[in-house]
């Protein structure tokens, strides 16, 4: 929960321009990584946008604070679950059985508190909430056209048929799992439109995501859809019905827009023991049972899976090395259970915010539920997948975070009881 004594976030001082300009940093940064501008404009490549926006996020968060406006926040308890994730991380080299690739995820490890950090805090208006969740939406477009074009080109596809892009979206699941964020912030976004053409072409933009996620034929990807689509639902509250037949429209379109092959591939989840792929996963998953006997409380180190392979892989499961293809495993088996436990209740607490600012009277209610939906989907994605280091998930739940602030803030100001002045000198 978090506490109720929270800076005014309509408050003056948070409209200074640090404020103003760590907030403009997470919005680009939230393009920067779906988009990838530096892959559609090759000049801008040397000037790392990423590392620009990240230094325009510092500095708002440093600014406001120095400039006397409120102090960085991760959402009251939130700050201990990011804290003993980001300083296992920091740790692990230390005892890792890799120590250069723990070395380099501690410091992609504290880069995602500052986004999440960033995020909760600098996020302190509605319409920063929205235009940064637009920003997801739209930007997710991006790597949806350029998949979808070389799906159609039948250029550049993994194994001669799965759909993919550039940078991190050159492996076909992690554009999958990006798009499902988009997707569903895009669906419920489309509320705030009232233009009958502006609700057409975001509906466009929507077949053009979902599309995408079909050409890349990631499985995991279309039950995260599947369970995006139910807590779209279930956050509707009043409008479930309405909800439902949404639900039922994304349903049909991926019916109308996968091909046979789709099908083919996704029906192998029953039959597993038949497919390489998921027995791959099953190997990793066996593996990291191994290290969780012999190193509970530790882990191998941040990053040290496939390094870790060899010494704890089951004698029968091939000596091609895995990533853990499974967050929580993943998370336990680097960082170990302790770790794993808070960052559970990291989770926990930012799904709990935002189905908190899904009421029917936050300010955010819409943008909560895009939220949450997309927490919900990318989460059974990384059932299957395991990128422990993502900055769509660790943003996301800043975001959250920041909503549920905001909604807690708007109840707080509705139920304050009025204090009526006495009437003086009236006869």
């Amino acid at each position: 929960m978090i506490a109720s004594a929270v800076p005014n976030p309509y408050a003056r001082g948070s409209s200074s321009f640090a404020s103003k300009l760590g907030a403009l940093g997470v919005g680009v940064f939230a393009i920067t990584i779906w988009a990838l501008p530096q892959y559609l404009f090759p000049i801008i490549g040397p000037a790392r946008v990423g590392v620009v926006t990240a230094g325009l996020m510092a500095a708002g968060l440093a600014g406001r604070w120095i400039l006397g406006g409120a102090a960085p926040t991760a959402g009251g308890w939130r700050v201990l679950g990011l804290g003993a994730f980001a300083g296992a991380a920091a740790l692990s080299p230390l005892w890792s059985v890799d120590p250069a690739s723990s070395q380099w995820a501690a410091g992609e490890a504290l880069k995602m508190g500052l986004v999440f950090v960033s995020a909760a805090s600098l996020l302190d208006t509605p319409t920063r909430v929205r235009n940064v969740a637009w920003a997801i939406a739209l930007a997710g477009c991006v790597p949806a056209y350029y998949a979808v074009s070389n799906s159609l080109a039948g250029v550049d596809l993994l194994e001669g048929y799965r759909a993919r892009w550039v940078g991190t979206f050159f492996d076909p699941n992690r554009l999958a799992m990006a798009l499902v964020i988009s997707a569903m912030l895009l669906l419920t976004l489309r509320s705030r439109l009232r233009n009958p053409v502006a609700r057409a072409a975001v509906l466009g933009l929507l077949g053009l995501q979902l599309w995408a996620i079909v050409v890349t034929y990631s499985r995991g990807a279309i039950l995260g859809l599947a369970v995006g689509l139910l807590a779209f639902i279930l956050a509707g509250r009043g409008s479930r019905t309405r909800s439902i037949l949404v639900a039922g429209g994304v349903a049909i379109a991926l019916l109308s827009l996968a091909p046979s092959r789709f099908w083919a591939r996704t029906e192998t989840i029953a039959t597993y023991e038949q497919d390489l792929s998921a027995q791959g996963r099953i190997d990793a998953w066996r593996t990291a049972g191994n290290i969780l006997s012999r190193r509970p409380l530790t882990g191998i180190g941040a990053a040290a899976f496939t390094t870790a392979w060899a010494t704890y892989a089951p004698d029968d499961a091939g000596r091609h090395p895995y990533v853990a293809h499974n967050l929580f495993l993943e998370v336990a088996a680097e960082l170990g259970i302790p770790t794993l436990v808070a960052f559970l209740a990291l989770l926990a607490a930012c799904i709990r915010g935002a189905w908190w600012a899904t009421e029917e009277r936050s300010p955010v209610r819409l943008e909560a539920r895009g939220l949450l939906a997309s927490i919900a989907g990318y989460l059974v994605c990384q059932m299957f997948a395991g990128f422990t280091l993502s900055f769509f998930l660790f943003l996301v739940l800043g975001i959250a975070t920041a909503s549920e602030r905001l909604a807690r803030f708007e109840r707080e100001a509705r139920e304050r009881p009025i204090e009526l002045q006495p009437n003086v000198g009236i006869l």
